[in-house]
């Protein structure tokens, strides 16, 4: 009997403290997170009769079968909404360039109901791969589908190659008129041809570009190129001091690169150049003021350093800000170096109180900048200095 009571008597412990343990579990805080039991955590989304409905016309998937490595690729996906409440769509990641009717990313793109809108991608491959894809995806209201996937697909081949893939203009005096030329070749298409050139970006119209065709001795030691051109490039007086990047855009008749872009990097020295107290980027010209406060507002020096033998004749004014609140002050000039160089002190002021904003970029013209009037020098008549800050 003895034993039989032990048993029973360490069932009873084993289950009462089983009970307390179970009992602590329940009050004690989960160390690792809420409960994760998909029947306590996941709902039914309600799905109204006139809740908004996103609809990709033709799909969300465009395959453009293959293209060129320097070409650019562009599509426009139609999104209808077919509900009876309003749309929302806002961007949430891309892979690629995308736009909604010009809106900056984070707002919200509104379509009535029966309306359909335009969502367009571009982009560049940077290099060969037989699978190819990219994405934007696109956060909606719409309850059956609170994303949309848009997706391009396909393969980047070589069939038209430039030589030299860019065109690089390097210490160009600021009088200085500059050529340059590189090759289009085609190794798929002996009918290739190029039908219009343009060039694109700040001061573009101080370039001119050409093309001509490629003789057969020029084709004959181009490694088997079946057809290509000569563009020519020229670059006259005029650009800003520091680095500029321009683009020529050549648009073709070949199937696998429609559209080709050619970088164009050219940088400007001359008789005037900028040092800040605060980070200024030499090469593009840009200074970096960071994040600032509205209540708190900023002031900090720079300086024109102007030499060559018109240095006596220069002298310097503000003509322009962007933002327009920046203010700028230009000082008398010291002369420095034994009187081979004069110096202007430059203040800017970004005053307190200002609107919020944000002029990061990335490209220079979502920057601030200061524009100051040359006068004096036969060949500088202005001195761009773009401006790297935001107001919270």
């Amino acid at each position: 009997m003895k034993p039989i009571v032990l048993l029973l008597v360490c069932l009873l412990v084993g289950s009462a403290a089983g009970y307390a343990i179970a009992v602590r579990d329940i009050n004690t805080p989960n160390d690792f997170g809420a409960i994760t039991d998909p029947s306590l955590m996941w709902k039914d989304v309600e799905i109204k009769e006139d809740s908004p409905m996103a609809v990709v016309e033709g799909g969300s998937v465009y395959a453009f079968g293959r293209m060129e490595l320097n070409s650019v690729g562009k599509h426009t996906f139609f999104v209808k909404n077919e509900g009876k409440q309003e749309l929302e769509l806002t961007m949430e990641g891309t892979t690629c360039k995308c736009t909604m009717a010009d809106l900056k990313e984070g707002d919200i793109l509104r379509v009535a109901p029966g309306e359909t809108t335009e969502i367009k991608l571009e982009w560049r491959p940077k290099a060969y791969q037989e699978d190819f894809a990219q994405t934007a995806t696109i956060a909606t209201n719409d309850p059956r589908k609170p994303t949309l996937e848009l997706r391009i697909t396909g393969s980047v081949v070589q069939a038209v190659v430039l030589e030299p893939s860019e065109i690089r203009l390097s210490n160009m005096a600021a009088g200085e008129t500059r050529k340059a030329a590189t090759k289009v070749l085609s190794y798929k298409d002996a009918d290739f041809k190029i039908n219009d050139l343009k060039v694109t970006g700040d001061g573009a119209d101080l370039f001119t570009v050409t093309q001509r065709p490629l003789t057969t001795e020029e084709l004959e030691s181009s490694s088997g190129a079946l057809a290509g051109y000569l563009v020519q490039l020229e670059v006259k007086p005029g650009l800003p001091l520091g680095t500029n990047r321009n683009s020529i855009v050549v648009d073709t008749n070949s199937e696998f690169a429609p559209e080709l872009d050619i970088s164009v990097v050219s940088f400007v020295v001359g008789d005037i150049s900028v040092i800040a107290i605060k980070k200024y980027d030499r090469d593009k010209g840009v200074l970096y003021l960071g994040k600032l406060k509205q209540d708190q507002g900023i002031s900090t020096k720079l300086f024109l350093i102007v030499k060559g033998s018109h240095r006596n004749e220069v002298s310097i004014k503000p003509k322009q800000t962007i933002p327009d609140y920046m203010k700028v002050e230009v000082g008398e000039p010291e002369s420095i170096n034994n009187g081979n160089v004069r110096k202007f002190p430059i203040t800017l002021d970004v005053p307190e109180g200002v609107p919020a904003g944000n002029y990061l970029g990335p490209g220079r013209e979502k920057l601030g900048k200061i524009v100051l009037a040359v006068e004096g020098h036969p060949e500088i008549k202005e001195v761009d200095i773009f401006v790297y800050f935001s107001v919270e």
